[in-house]
């Protein structure tokens, strides 16, 4: 109540037109932390209010501290697609409620798209079915987004992230890999493709699921793989990554007692460290055993945190709350499918009203910002 208080009142401050700015002026270390406790929209309102308040939320400076605060406590995206009408929006644990964002901007519908990444504050979709080339990069909270010219071949796999080492937040790029194993990256500052030289491994084949989605964690985006060998399912298991400022392909392998079994895997992000949960094989209900790569890079340091069991053979876990908790599809007691929350300190399972009746649901962490998704080639050639 207070800051939407401080919000009106600094708007009738400079709401009238003839008044300028700098008739209310203070010291810009306090204007930050004025702004700081404003919700995004009201930011992105406020843009609007004169120039100089336009150029500090626009700076470089606030951008950055906005976005390391909003790190801090990164909010789960539901996003359930595959039918009409698809849902995106926000779920708190602690007020037990859902947010609804608003409808993208698009002309296509979110029924026809897949989510391929959140970074920065900025969503990345593509289209699905067999066509996946029409790509957008969009900031739901500021309601800015951006149109990729298509790549030159159809994507098989997409990933999204940032140049963490350019000193630019906003230098988005995206990877396409080819059915062929022919790999493109897409630069938002050049708003541009190229090939990358060698393309993707020929002797990893991706894991498709639709609830195995790409992770982006460390300046790389990463999915789960194995090795190809057709005619064997003892092949490894193994971690694919595509660093986003050398523009190469990395590999890390699972932890052994993961790496050779046939049963299915998903990663994720825990607190700021890559994992994957792992079905466990041959069990007489399904269950999963969360695993965590305490030193990013090191197979050596892959850690066991829980095994989680559920009597039932279909149900499988989507990502984490914002409070570390487990959000999982299954069966809740009317007897539907639905969204449950696991709390791995008490093991228990909490069904939060949600009908999941065979349709996929992806869970994303998402951090609010204010960055907008424009092209700076675009932006320079406009000026």
């Amino acid at each position: 109540m207070e800051i939407k208080l401080m919000h009106t009142r600094m708007e009738k401050i400079c709401g009238d037109r003839e008044m300028k700015c700098s008739s209310f002026r203070l010291p810009e270390d306090v204007m930050i932390d004025i702004f700081l406790r404003l919700e995004v929209k009201n930011l992105a309102r406020l843009r609007c209010v004169c120039k100089s308040w336009n150029t500090l939320l626009t700076s470089k400076t606030f951008v950055e501290i906005h976005l390391n605060q909003s790190m801090r406590n990164p909010r789960p995206l539901l996003f359930r697609h595959g039918i009409s009408p698809s849902y995106l929006g926000f779920y708190s644990t602690k007020y037990k409620q859902f947010e609804d964002l608003c409808d993208p901007p698009f002309r296509t519908q979110l029924a026809d798209l897949d989510v391929v990444g959140s970074c920065n504050g900025v969503l990345c979709f593509c289209s699905n079915g067999s066509d996946r080339s029409l790509i957008y990069l969009w900031n739901p909270l500021i309601k800015k987004y951006i149109t990729l010219p298509r790549p030159s071949l159809n994507p098989r796999y997409l990933g999204f992230g940032v140049n963490s080492v350019s000193g630019h937040l906003d230098d988005f790029k995206v990877v396409t890999i080819s059915a062929n194993a022919d790999a493109e990256v897409y630069s938002l500052r050049s708003n541009s493709w190229k090939n990358i030289a060698y393309g993707f491994p020929r002797s990893i084949e991706i894991n498709r699921s639709h609830i195995n989605s790409s992770v982006f964690l460390n300046g790389s985006v990463h999915w789960c793989a194995r090795f190809s060998c057709y005619h064997d399912n003892s092949c490894p298991w193994l971690i694919v990554s595509f660093d986003f400022a050398k523009e190469v392909f990395q590999t890390v392998m699972m932890p052994y007692d993961l790496s050779t079994d046939d049963a299915d895997k998903y990663l994720n992000v825990f607190d700021g460290y890559l994992c994957v949960f792992a079905t466990i094989p041959n069990n007489t209900f399904r269950s999963y055993e969360l695993w965590v790569m305490k030193e990013y890079g090191s197979t050596e340091s892959w850690t066991k945190l829980y095994t989680i069991e559920k009597p039932q053979r279909i149900w499988w876990p989507l990502g984490f709350t914002e409070r570390g908790k487990i959000f999982i599809r299954g069966e809740c007691r009317h007897g539907g499918y639905g969204l449950l929350v696991y709390n791995p300190h008490s093991d228990t399972f909490k069904c939060i009203g949600v009908h999941l009746p065979y349709y996929a649901i992806q869970v994303l962490n998402f951090v609010e910002s204010i960055i907008e998704p424009v092209s700076q080639s675009l932006i320079l050639s406009r000026s």
